[in-house]
């Protein structure tokens, strides 16, 4: 399969991969999974004073799936923490070239977002 160039390089040096620290303050997480697309994503997002200052995410999928989380959590660094419901998927999906057949696995990083934004409504 062909990638763009976009998906090569977040897939050689994703942004955001990882966790944050136990002791990290206004943290908060939401995944989502599909077993039959082979798909999991989880992400976490550092709020301060309504601003995503930082996020991070862990993801079992596609290279696809690795480059939109990537291109996401760097999208999502300084943005208000509403944007968190605002992911345009098929603009991502525009953006990384991604085929209309792994659409799906784009959809699961939107509900991935979706919790963290459940989440930080519980937290105020």
């Amino acid at each position: 399969m062909n990638y763009s160039s976009e998906v090569r390089q977040h897939f050689l040096s994703p942004y955001g991969a990882g966790v944050f620290d136990r002791s990290s303050l206004g943290v908060v997480s939401g995944e989502a999974s599909d077993r039959t697309l082979n798909v999991w994503a989880c992400f976490q997002v550092q709020v301060v004073d309504g601003v995503i200052s930082s996020s991070r995410f862990q993801v079992f999928g596609c290279p696809h799936t690795l480059a939109a989380a990537s291109w996401v959590s760097e999208w999502l660094e300084g943005r208000p923490a509403i944007v968190l419901r605002q992911l345009n998927v098929r603009s991502l999906a525009d953006t990384l070239e991604v085929p209309i057949e792994k659409f799906g696995k784009l959809l699961l990083i939107e509900d991935a977002l979706l919790g963290c934004a459940q989440a930080l409504e519980g937290t105020i």
